[in-house]
């Protein structure tokens, strides 16, 4: 069996990767010099951006790929204040609670609302199809939490609205707890519950790790732009520009699609209209990320800490900041306070509109008077704006993973983030998994 794979972000490499390990053969197309999609981690000066994710949990799947590529010794843990995670309120900043018990009674909440949480375990059981994120909190522990404890955590992981979100889609494993105990708070009380997975960033950036992964293929095709896929008595042809290497020509036995939908939606107009027109209906948050960097002296407000989100309730620019040198000093000169800051989101899309330039500056006024900075401007100032930056798991995703179920018989497959899962670790794993699928369809495979 021969795969091709259509674009090499951080799913096409993982699943070329998986798939080379098992010894099928495969060709993987990019249509860009560079391979990683979202994961860029320029050096500019003496700071260490990160433009995507700003660092990634250390799942199991994570962390064997990270010894197979050598890059064990590049780990950087944060330090120990990333435990101290701040949420905006009535125009201040809360230390949350690090369990979620303590957090729901916490005197973050008003006491209607610790009411309400009180008596959540006495609510009844509800089989709800195609419940949003918000309509689920809100039923079982009220609108204040949806509000400021809901929203800014959605916001931050997806980028988007929980009102849109489906609670199935996004935190199945919540949905469960209510089915199988009947109540979330009985259910974190009895069960056991795991350690999170620590997060952690490389020494030279996040996109170390799609550049390891690139450096092991042996069938990466970089600058190789497919337009079309094609299917003819059961196989694939690809119709590839500035095809010098006669790839065109190549028959597959499978594609797996691993571009944004959009993009995938382009190249299966023909060979699969109803998946094509689906895909185009999937929604994507739009964000900016603003890198903001001032002396350490100048700024009058605590920063010990992971960083704090904002409520839209809050009615702030951004959607909150990291505090990127308190967790991973390195990142810029030890004099100085680096903040990562996040625009816009699907609740705040129409942020992104703006200039770059006015992207910036409303984000440093907001910095100035939200951590009492006496800096007028800051010592360094970068922005990236991401249009379509995370997808969204909303009503819309549901025809578009029915249908790529069904075209597996056909050996047309999907690995991306609207698959997977909106985190590097969530695209590792799907890829591992889709890759020991496909290998179990080799006809010497029992």
């Amino acid at each position: 069996m021969r795969v091709a794979i259509i674009g090499a972000g951080i799913s096409g490499l993982a699943v070329a990767y998986y798939l080379q390990k098992l010894g099928m053969r495969y060709d993987l197309f990019e249509a860009e010099a560079e391979a990683g999609g979202l994961i860029k981690s320029p050096r500019v000066g003496d700071y260490q951006l990160e433009l995507g994710p700003h660092s990634l949990q250390l799942t199991p799947d994570l962390q064997e790929l990270l010894h197979e590529l050598k890059l064990n010794d590049e780990i950087v843990q944060p330090a120990q204040v990333s435990q101290n995670r701040f949420i905006r309120k009535d125009g201040k900043y809360h230390c949350l609670p690090n369990s979620p018990v303590k957090l729901l009674m916490s005197s973050f909440f008003s006491w209607r609302t610790k009411l309400q949480i009180a008596q959540e375990p006495q609510k009844p059981v509800q089989d709800i199809p195609e419940e949003t994120i918000s309509h689920f909190f809100k039923r079982r522990f009220g609108q204040e939490v949806v509000d400021y404890l809901v929203k800014p955590m959605v916001a931050g992981i997806y980028g988007g609205d929980p009102d849109q979100l489906l609670l199935e889609k996004t935190f199945p494993y919540i949905k469960e707890m209510e089915k199988q105990h009947g109540s979330i708070l009985k259910a974190l009380t009895k069960e056991e519950q795991p350690d999170r997975h620590p997060v952690f960033t490389l020494t030279h950036g996040l996109q170390a790790l799609p550049k390891a992964i690139a450096s092991k293929l042996i069938s990466l095709h970089l600058d190789h732009q497919v337009e079309m896929v094609h299917r003819t008595h059961g196989k694939y042809f690809l119709s590839i520009k500035n095809d010098e290497e006669g790839l065109s020509e190549v028959e597959y036995d499978a594609v797996i699609m691993a571009l944004p939908a959009h993009k995938a939606a382009e190249q299966l107009e023909y060979t699969a209209p109803g998946l094509a027109a689906a895909l185009q209906n999937v929604t994507y948050s739009p964000m900016a990320v603003v890198h903001s960097a001032y002396h350490k002296h100048t700024i009058g407000h605590d920063v010990n800490g992971f960083g704090a989100l904002h409520p839209a309730k809050e009615k702030q620019f951004t959607a909150g900041s990291i505090w990127s040198s308190s967790l991973f000093p390195r990142l810029c000169p030890d004099d100085e306070v680096l903040f990562s800051s996040f625009v816009g989101g699907t609740q705040a899309p129409i942020h992104t509109h703006y200039p770059e330039t006015e992207i910036k500056h409303r984000t440093h006024i907001e910095l100035k008077a939200n951590y009492n900075i006496s800096a007028d401007t800051p010592l360094f100032q970068h922005c990236q704006v991401w249009p379509q930056a995370i997808p969204q798991p909303d009503m819309f995703i549901l025809d578009v993973h029915e249908l790529v179920s069904k075209l597996e018989k056909e050996k047309l497959f999907a690995c991306a983030n609207w698959m997977a899962g909106p985190s590097v670790p969530d695209c590792i794993r799907y890829a591992r998994q889709l890759a020991q699928k496909i290998y179990s369809m080799l006809p010497s495979v029992q």
